[in-house]
Parts: C-alpha cells; sequence; structure tokens
C-alpha cells in the first residue's frame, strides 16, 4: 500500500505599528522634523521550538520510509507478524486497516469412478436352472412362434394350461409332419371317394388336409395307443362344403364298435356348430355347441379312469361316467376330413390343425 508523508516547519512572523510605513528589513524611517530620538526595533525571531523539532521531524519520516523499503524489500517469513511490525511503524501517520479476509478453500474435484469398480460391482449372472430347455428345444419353440405369428394361429386358452397337465408327447408341425403318424392311402368313409396321402401336408407351421371336387381326401392316425390320457388339438375349419366333415378322434386299438370311438371335435365346413360323440356299442352319448369354427379353437378330451370329458378353449362341454360308455381298451388320435357325399360335386374344402399334444 502506497503511504504518503508531510511536515511543517515555521514560517517567519511579521508585526505592524500604527500606520508608520515599515522598511523591508523592519525598521522605520526618521522623521526629518524629529531627530532628536531615534528608536530601533528589531523584526521577530521565528520560533525556536519550531526550528528544534524541525530536524527530528525530517529524521522521524526518512526513517519510516527506509523501513518500509527494508520491509518490502525483504521476503517475509511470516506474512501476518511482517504486516504486524509495518503496522505499528505507520500507526503516528495512518490508521491501521484490517487484512483482507483470506482466500476461501476451492474444494477439490470429486474423482469419477473407474470403469473396473463398476464391473466389479455388477452381480453375476444367475445359475441356470437344471430344466432349461437345450437350444435345439429353443430354436424349436423359437419355430413354433414365427409360425404361430405367420398364420395368425396364436395360442388360445386350453384345457391343458386351465387343469396344469404334463406334456409327454405329440407333434406341432414345424418344418414337417413326425414320422408317428401314418397317412392313409384307402379308400375312403363307407368307400366313398379315396383317402390319399397327397391330400395332407405341412405349410406355415401348420398341418392342411384338402378335399376335392371328386371326393378325394386325407386323413391320419397316431401309432400310439395307450389306455388312459389326455389329448388336445388347435384347429379351425374354413368355410367349405357340407359333404365333407372334419373330425378329430380317438381310435380303438383293433376290433369292433363295442371296443368304443371317441369324436371330440365333428362337425360339417359349412356348419355353425361342433359335437361331441361318445360311440359305444351301436348307442352314442353326444353333445352339440354353437361355434364359430372357421376360427381357431382348442378341442381336448380327457381319459380317465371312470370318466370321460371333453373342452373347448379349456371349458368343460360334455362328460360321461357311466362305465357302460367309456372305452374298454387302449385307443390312439387321429384327424381326418371325411366325404359323405349327398348329391353333386363337393366344392375344394380344406382342414388347419396348429398341433396335436399329448399329456399325462
Amino acid at each position: 500500500m502506497r503511504r504518503t508523508t508531510s511536515a511543517r516547519g515555521g514560517r517567519p512572523g511579521s508585526a505592524t505599528s500604527g500606520s508608520d510605513a515599515v522598511t523591508g528589513t523592519g525598521r522605520h524611517r526618521i522623521p526629518s522634523r524629529h531627530a532628536e530620538a531615534v528608536v530601533t526595533t528589531d523584526a521577530p525571531r521565528p520560533n525556536s521550538m519550531a526550528k528544534r523539532l524541525a530536524p527530528l521531524a525530517v529524521g522521524g519520516v526518512v526513517m519510516l520510509v527506509a523501513t518500509l523499503v527494508a520491509t518490502l524489500a525483504q521476503p517475509p517469513d511470516d506474512p501476518s507478524l511482517a504486516a504486524q511490525e509495518l503496522s505499528t511503524s505507520v500507526a503516528a501517520t495512518e490508521p491501521a486497516q484490517s487484512p483482507p479476509p483470506p482466500p476461501e478453500p476451492t474444494p477439490e474435484p470429486t474423482p469419477e469412478p473407474s470403469a473396473a469398480p463398476q464391473a466389479a460391482a455388477e452381480p453375476s449372472a444367475e445359475p441356470e436352472p437344471a430344466n432349461k430347455p437345450s437350444a435345439t428345444q429353443r430354436k424349436s419353440a423359437g419355430g413354433e412362434k414365427k409360425a404361430a405369428a405367420a398364420s395368425g394361429k396364436g395360442e388360445g386358452k386350453s384345457a391343458a394350461a386351465a387343469k396344469g397337465w404334463t406334456r409327454v408327447g405329440g407333434d406341432e408341425f414345424n418344418g414337417g409332419m413326425s414320422p408317428q403318424w401314418s397317412p392313409y392311402d384307402s379308400e375312403g368313409h363307407a368307400g366313398n371317394g379315396r383317402r390319399t396321402p397327397d391330400a395332407i401336408s405341412v405349410e406355415n407351421g401348420m398341418l392342411v388336409i384338402r378335399g376335392d371336387s371328386k371326393g378325394n381326401t386325407g386323413g391320419m392316425s397316431w401309432k400310439e395307443d395307450q389306455r388312459f390320457g389326455r389329448w388336445e388339438m388347435r384347429a379351425r375349419f374354413p368355410k367349405g362344403d357340407d359333404q365333407y366333415h372334419p373330425v378329430l378322434i380317438l381310435w380303438r386299438e383293433s376290433g369292433g364298435k363295442e371296443n368304443g370311438e371317441v369324436d371330440f371335435a365333428e362337425t360339417t365346413s359349412a356348419s355353425d356348430d361342433v359335437s361331441f360323440f361318445l360311440h359305444y356299442g351301436s348307442e352314442q352319448e353326444y353333445a352339440k355347441k354353437v361355434l364359430d369354427i372357421t376360427q381357431w379353437h382348442n378341442y381336448a378330451v380327457e381319459w380317465v379312469d371312470g370318466r370321460i370329458t371333453g373342452y373347448i378353449d379349456g371349458v368343460k362341454w360334455f362328460e360321461s361316467t357311466d362305465e357302460k360308455t367309456l372305452p374298454p381298451g387302449k385307443m390312439h388320435p387321429t384327424i381326418q376330413l371325411d366325404y359323405f357325399p349327398e348329391g353333386g360335386s363337393p366344392k375344394p374344402t380344406e382342414m388347419h390343425v396348429d398341433y396335436m399334444r399329448v399329456y399325462r
């Protein structure tokens, strides 16, 4: 901080007396007519005390300046001590000023976490469950979903899901047909037309059976027979000729009619309903349900000891517990488009099946 000092010396005094003129030396002129007396007056002397103190003031200023220069020239080891000494030395000439406040500390930046600790903090992958499907099974499931999306089949509501059945086999019709099927190659129902393997194909992940204008059609049976079980098929029957009958069946292993027949979905391609027929001997039990058969539905049959039950989209619609109506032997599923001629050539007709699943 720049500092300034000042000193004031004494000034010669001056005097006047009456109206007489005074010379530059302080002496009066002698009037010519009064020569008999002369008065002499000395000029006033400067203040003797001021003269004595002036050198002391000048010396003090010189010492102050010297102290200031020495203080500024040497780097102080202790800034606070140097400031205190300087403040003391100039207290007589300038009021002490408060030192400026110390600068606020600058906060240190928080270091960003490194990538390594984050990677270490991530949870490890959970162990795969023991029953996780294999790569082949996942690929098959993915194919099923793509095929369902392509044809608009979906899954719908099923008896298997509603009842918690355990699947043990069947065919999804993805990329072909299981070798467990035996296509028919013979005369048609009651000798009408023919059942030929050429009428059967797999398209867009679904089974297609066609009937032509001459009554030639198709059907096939599953090679595995069993006593008791649960079966479910997802199917639709596009609008066609009423001389063609799509039917989903449990068929007896061998023998005559006394061994039973379970038609758990039977209709004509021009109907607006579907029927359930439980054949035993020469008689039958049946039920009928109004339904849009052109849409996808899940048709299921459950055969347990002492009961046969039919389901559509997971809802029970037929049941028999009469022992005499129940099949006495093993059975297997079949899928058929049967020709029942009623005069005139039938128009081409189709039936579609998304899957056939076997449960226990």
